[in-house]
């Protein structure tokens, strides 16, 4: 959504990061392409991917899912 924004912002004459602003939720190979590139939020998407896992297969064998705390790398 931050590249679909880039690209209005230029459409309405504005400049990033001169006029605006434009974070990025998540640290996309697309982000990095953009000129300027954007600055983004770094996810490990595999690691929430394995938490997703386990607890599914949990779930399927009977057990109580809880609740599940992300915790993103640092």
């Amino acid at each position: 959504m931050a590249v679909a924004g880039l690209s209005v912002a230029a459409e309405m004459g504005l400049r990033a990061p001169e006029d605006v602003s434009l974070p990025a939720s998540d640290d996309s190979q697309l982000c990095r392409l953009t000129h300027p590139t954007l600055s983004a939020m770094s996810h490990d998407v595999h690691g929430f991917g394995a938490e997703v896992a386990r607890t599914l297969f949990g779930v399927i064998t009977g057990e109580e899912p809880g609740r599940i705390r992300y915790r993103p790398r640092s």
